[in-house]
């Protein structure tokens, strides 16, 4: 990347590498980084990179050696110099493009000759997707997407909520719960009505596409009479191609555990097999020979077998499949669980609505109940398990965790529903496939809540909300389950001089991440102590935020 700089470009990082290298401990490091980032990224159209290169630096940080953390901070400035020109000319291309000229108003259109109905043109179907192929039923097929798409947005909503903002122990800087980003909706309809459903064109071509005429195509009465006849044939189509996937998915992921395992796909073998052979019925009589029908034996051939691991045709095509799906997703920048899979769409399609939205409102309204016990709560997640998958179960928690995260159902209530009686992180994914991986993020996301709350110069009660839902997560959570994610939220706080080296109350901060960070490492047992020396601290700043922050 540096052979491309100009001379002048190059000099200059070879010459903050060379001062670099003269950092000898993690502190220096971290101020080192700041000053060299505040000088480097100083003009006004620089602050948003600023704070990108600063955050990326900091969550890059934990875990890393001295060595490490040194090489981290090289490529950090040097992808700094590198891209900080063109960051600057996108800017100024979003802020320096002069206003539009008004376009001129067209002239009105000409009055429309009065034509008798038999001489307009017949209604035209709606336009076909972008990408479709010359499939004989192609508009017939889009219809079909159509409602299917329309039938899964319906049942997704169902699972959306609020977000919360901060302090909130669910509170998440980027990307919440992936059933609660509305673009989910989107990224699945465009999944199951494209990929999938040309799966099932076999199963639908004679006994719903062929049926479908110009007047279902463009008449809203009979699109709707048509769908209710064939909604539960399509359904149950889909749902059959998806257990197909979904068998073949989980195969393939189990040879290439396998392959990771043992370093290859297994070697070629040999297995003996019957084999049928039909051959003439002879007769010998009186020294003449005649053949008179046939006869079926078998004997025993040695057959070439396949590695035991190697991946079948169609196990390719699912692993492919689910990797479209979620490069989908990536692209439109929605980072998809392992656990949404074939499977879970086919519970999408399948589940009661009205049972689950019952039982939605039923644990919400429980769960934000100030005087609802934690074992009544229980008990009515257990019997919510007994009525629903897991898939949907994980989703009836995150849901309540959302919305009652800071009442009746808080974190600790969340992390006794998702570790149960498991006694590793394997055994706790295999009974629940979503929250897991949410509560493994609590850490990091509300140790950044600190940050940006500080950052944002919130209401001192927003602050102390923050510091005191991140200390419950060293409480709740243990280390032989969560210890990585603990250390990376340590490490957020710690990068507090690096990341506010510019705010001009970096002094402030910097000590209100000592203070957490004493009683996160056991040197401040008193967490009382701990908010009420935060909240002297912050005083200043706090007293000039809105109280309704």
């Amino acid at each position: 990347m540096s052979e491309s700089l100009p001379a002048d470009q190059k000099l200059l990082l070879d010459d903050i590498l060379a001062r670099l290298r003269k950092v000898e401990n993690s502190p220096d490091l971290l101020r080192f980084m700041a000053e060299m980032l505040r000088t480097l990224l100083r003009r006004q159209g620089d602050a948003q990179f600023l704070a990108v290169i600063q955050d990326a630096f900091a969550a890059g940080l934990p875990g890393l050696a001295f060595a490490e953390q040194k090489e981290l901070a090289a490529e950090v400035i040097q992808v700094v110099i590198t891209k900080r020109p063109e960051i600057a000319l996108a800017w100024q291309k979003i802020h320096g493009i002069p206003p539009r000229q008004a376009p001129a108003a067209a002239p009105a259109p000409a009055p429309v000759p009065l034509r008798r109905a038999a001489d307009l043109p017949m209604e035209m179907p709606p336009p076909l997707p972008q990408g479709a192929d010359d499939y004989a039923f192609t508009h017939a097929e889009a219809f079909v997407a159509t409602q299917l798409g329309d039938a899964l947005e319906k049942r997704l909503a169902l699972m959306r909520v609020p977000l919360p903002a901060i302090p909130s122990a669910a509170w998440c800087l980027d990307q919440p719960f992936f059933l609660f980003v509305p673009g989910f909706a989107s990224i699945a309809r465009a999944f199951l009505a494209g990929p999938v459903l040309r799966r099932c064109r076999d199963g639908l071509e004679k006994r719903v596409l062929s049926r479908i005429d110009h007047d279902v195509l463009t008449k809203p009465d009979r699109q709707a009479a048509f769908w209710e006849e064939v909604r539960e044939l399509v359904l149950k189509v889909v749902d059959e191609t998806l257990a197909k996937l979904a068998t073949h998915h989980k195969a393939a992921e189990a040879k290439q555990a396998a392959i990771a395992r043992t370093g290859n796909e297994g070697n070629e073998g040999f297995r003996m097999v019957e084999m049928p052979v039909t051959r003439p019925r002879t007769y010998n009589l009186l020294g003449v020979e005649f053949a008179l029908g046939k006869v079926t034996t078998t004997k025993r051939v040695k057959v070439k077998v396949p590695p035991p691991y190697k991946l079948e045709p169609a196990e390719i095509e699912a692993m492919d499949l689910i990797g479209e799906f979620r490069n989908g997703a990536a692209q439109a920048g929605l980072n998809l669980p392992d656990a949404a899979d074939f499977q879970f769409l086919r519970t999408l399609l399948n589940f009661n609505t009205r049972l689950f939205a019952q039982t939605r409102d039923e644990l919400i309204g429980l769960a934000g109940h100030e005087d609802t016990t934690s074992g009544f709560l229980t008990e009515r997640l257990k019997a919510a398990d007994k009525s629903f998958t897991n898939f949907l179960t994980d989703t009836l928690v995150m849901m309540m965790f959302t919305r009652c995260g800071d009442t009746s159902f808080r974190l600790a209530q969340f992390h006794a529903v998702c570790v149960g009686s498991a006694r590793d992180k394997s055994a706790m994914v295999a009974k629940r496939p979503f929250i897991p991986a949410e509560l493994a993020r609590r850490p990091r996301e509300l140790a950044v809540q600190l940050r940006e709350a500080l950052r944002r110069r919130l209401h001192m009660d927003a602050v102390l909300g923050s510091v005191e839902r991140l200390l419950d997560c060293y409480k709740v959570m243990g280390r032989n389950l969560f210890g990585p994610e603990l250390d990376e939220a340590r490490a957020v706080i710690t990068a507090f001089p690096m990341v506010f080296a510019a705010d001009p109350e970096v002094a402030t901060y910097t000590g209100i991440a000592k203070l957490v960070l004493a009683t996160i490492n056991g040197e401040q047992a008193d967490r009382s102590i701990c908010l009420m020396r935060v909240g002297q601290a912050y005083d200043r700043i706090g007293r000039k935020a809105a109280a309704t922050a």
